[in-house]
């Protein structure tokens, strides 16, 4: 979601860094958790991590 709104604003966007870097914190602590010790790390964070890895949605930016 942070690299969707990211991919919306202007390159010389001063939040542009911020939220980058939130995105990048996400990401990691997102791709840590998708597991298959509980069902939501093996299903429900398994397929957001498919749209994350594949940034399916978000325009190039």
């Amino acid at each position: 979601m942070l690299e969707g709104v990211a991919a919306d604003l202007q390159k010389n966007d001063k939040r542009l860094p911020s939220i980058m870097a939130a995105a990048e914190a996400h990401r990691r602590a997102g791709l840590a958790a998708v597991t298959g010790k509980h069902y939501e790390g093996g299903h429900w964070l398994g397929s957001f991590a498919v749209y994350l890895v594949t940034k399916r949605g978000i325009s190039p930016y």
